[in-house]
Order: C-alpha cells, then structure tokens, then sequence
C-alpha cells in the first residue's frame, strides 16, 4: 500500500459577519450547489447548478471538514478567501491509503 498525500481542509461559517441568510447560503450554494425545481404550465423542470465540490472529488469526514487532492487546493483557497472574514478555514497534510485515494483522484 503507497501513501499518497492529500489536504484535509476544516472551516467555520461566523454566521454574525454575512450581512443576510441570503449571502450565507450563497456560499453554502457555491460550495455544494443546488437543486431548483420550476413548475410552468402543468410541467416541472429539474435543474441543477453545480457547486465547487461537484468539480472537486471530496470525501466529507465531518461537517465543514473535508479531505481533497493536493492539486485541487489553490481553487478551494480561492473561493474560501473570497468570503474575507466570514469564513474561516485550515488546511492539513495528510496521507490517504490507495483506497481512499482513487476516492479523490479521479481524472
């Protein structure tokens, strides 16, 4: 079995900075995406907008904490740093065994 080396980022929300519900689930949406469903005329539409991690292979180990591939790091930094101090967030280093692994290097 080979290590190979991952990020586990873990962040906090301090809800008390957004200036409205509408701006912090406008980073919870960019994050994750969502799902919209529109009903005209006796018809419903699914859309679906994605979200960072619906481009980024992740594997969430708790709430707000979640382990990416090295090379994925700089655009999770990205739009973290993009919400300044309402969002704050660590990395760490870590190393995942080939299972785990093939869970987020997926090319």
């Amino acid at each position: 079995m080979v290590d190979r080396v991952a990020i586990l980022i873990a962040y906090d929300t301090k809800t008390n900075r957004f200036e409205s519900l509408y701006e912090r689930n406008k980073f919870y949406r960019g994050l994750f995406g969502f799902n919209q469903t529109v009903k005209k005329k006796n018809k419903t539409y699914d859309y679906r907008t994605e979200g960072l991690f619906d481009r980024i292979p992740h594997i969430k180990v708790e709430d707000s904490v979640f382990i990416i591939a090295e090379k994925y790091i700089r655009e999770m930094e990205q739009y973290l740093n993009e919400w300044g101090n309402k969002v704050q967030f660590n990395t760490f280093r870590v190393l995942l065994g080939d299972k785990r692994w093939k869970e987020i290097n997926v090319e």
